[in-house]
Parts: structure tokens; C-alpha cells; sequence
């Protein structure tokens, strides 16, 4: 049977990050801590008013990512490409602290097995809100 994994759900909690303007980047460094610490906080804001069915679709994105050993050929699904940021030291760091700042625990060690295909929409209706 074929997982599917949803990775464009993660960018629908990147609003703090296309919101800022030039300056403001400029002065974002997402391998800071206090930076990574209030992105953070902002996409557990956007993830916190999500359904139930898209925050699913979010972690396991993140934990297929993950896990998958292909972290470097998925990145783009992570950090939204269109903002010209640094780049991320420590990828699986960063994808765990994401993870557990999410979920409230660290990310699974799961075999997600062969058959994965990643859907690259959000689907017809987008990232559910609803409780």
C-alpha cells in the first residue's frame, strides 16, 4: 500500500516568514536561537488552528523528511524557497526541534517503507481549519 505524504502542508505555517519585510529579514538568522524560537512560536500558532487531518499531514511530513535519509533533496519542502534566508546548519536538528515544538515530543523513528509518494498539492480544498 502507498503512504502518502503531504510536504506542501508545511509551508502554510510559514506566514510569520513571507509576511517580513526586506529589512526585516535582513535581520532574521534562522540558525540563531532566538530567531528559530520565534518562527517557531508562530508556526505553532498557525498549526494549532488547523484540523486534525492537516496537522497529521504536517508531522508526518516532517517525519517522513525526517527519516528518510534524503534531507538535502527534500529541503525545499521545508524552508520556503521564495525567502532569501541562511542556510539551515543542522537540518535534522532543526526538523526535530520543529517536530517536537508541534507535537510535544520528538519525532518517531518510523520506516516509512518504499512505496511513498509525495503529493505536491494541498489538495482541492487546501489545509483544513476547521477544529
Amino acid at each position: 500500500m502507498t503512504t502518502k505524504i503531504f510536504p506542501r502542508y508545511i509551508h502554510k505555517m510559514y506566514y510569520y516568514l513571507l509576511a517580513m519585510s526586506d529589512d526585516e529579514l535582513d535581520e532574521f538568522h534562522i540558525n540563531e536561537e532566538p530567531c528559530r524560537a520565534k518562527l517557531f512560536d508562530a508556526m505553532k500558532v498557525d498549526f494549532d488552528s488547523f484540523g486534525p487531518v492537516s496537522k497529521q499531514r504536517i508531522l508526518e511530513a516532517l517525519e517522513y523528511i525526517w527519516a528518510s535519509g534524503q534531507i538535502e533533496k527534500l529541503w525545499g519542502w521545508v524552508v520556503p524557497q521564495a525567502v532569501d534566508l541562511d542556510e539551515v546548519e543542522d537540518k535534522p536538528a532543526y526538523l526535530c526541534a520543529l517536530y517536537k515544538k508541534l507535537s510535544g515530543h520528538e519525532p518517531p523513528h518510523r520506516d516509512f517503507g518504499p512505496d511513498v509518494e509525495l503529493v505536491k498539492s494541498a489538495g482541492p480544498h487546501g489545509v483544513d481549519m476547521r477544529e
